[in-house]
């Protein structure tokens, strides 16, 4: 399996998938819920990873958030106010594996992909063994959640016209599945 990536760094070249990933991980967002309150306090120091208390502002630089996803090993993604997340979209689209950090969490296309061969899940108790549990993902298992990342990427882009196996199709084939489970 090859564990190299392409990265932009003022032009793209070919570097080591570890080179690129300097951060274990990362997470910038509103603390709008309890589980994001307690990840900003118990990490947000951490040197390794790298933890905002507020959404990154534009208005420091452009490309800043997305820089932040490319360098991240992980992602972090911890349940919030809402039902949903852009910040799974994200991870997935800049190629930082996700983590799912929430008691219950309806994952898009849950009946289809396998979340677990491209994230890691957690439960929101694990949020004080964080650090521990992603800095004991070993290095090949690291290089197969992101090889699988990379190869899923494609269910989650939306295409005009739709392709083959993207976004549109995964919504249609979703719906087809719980089309017993619908009462009209």
């Amino acid at each position: 399996m090859d564990s190299s990536v392409l990265c932009l760094k003022g032009r793209l070249t070919r570097v080591s998938l570890f080179q690129a990933k300097k951060t274990l991980g990362f997470w910038a967002g509103h603390r709008n819920s309890e589980i994001r309150v307690i990840l900003a306090r118990e990490w947000g120091n951490d040197t390794e990873l790298d933890i905002q208390n507020n959404r990154i502002n534009r208005a420091t630089g452009h490309f800043v958030y997305q820089t932040k996803f490319y360098s991240a090993k992980f992602c972090i993604c911890p349940g919030g106010s809402q039902v949903n997340s852009a910040r799974i979209a994200d991870s997935i689209h800049y190629g930082c594996v996700p983590v799912i950090l929430s008691d219950y969490y309806d994952l898009p296309f849950n009946d289809i992909l396998d979340w677990r061969k491209f994230s890691v899940i957690l439960n929101e108790r694990d949020v004080y063994r964080l650090k521990y549990i992603l800095k004991n993902v070993s290095d090949s298992e690291f290089i197969t959640l992101h090889h699988n990342l990379i190869k899923v990427q494609k269910h989650f882009e939306w295409n005009t016209p739709p392709v083959r196996y993207d976004a549109f199709h995964m919504v249609m084939y979703d719906l087809w599945l719980r089309r017993n489970a619908i009462r009209y």
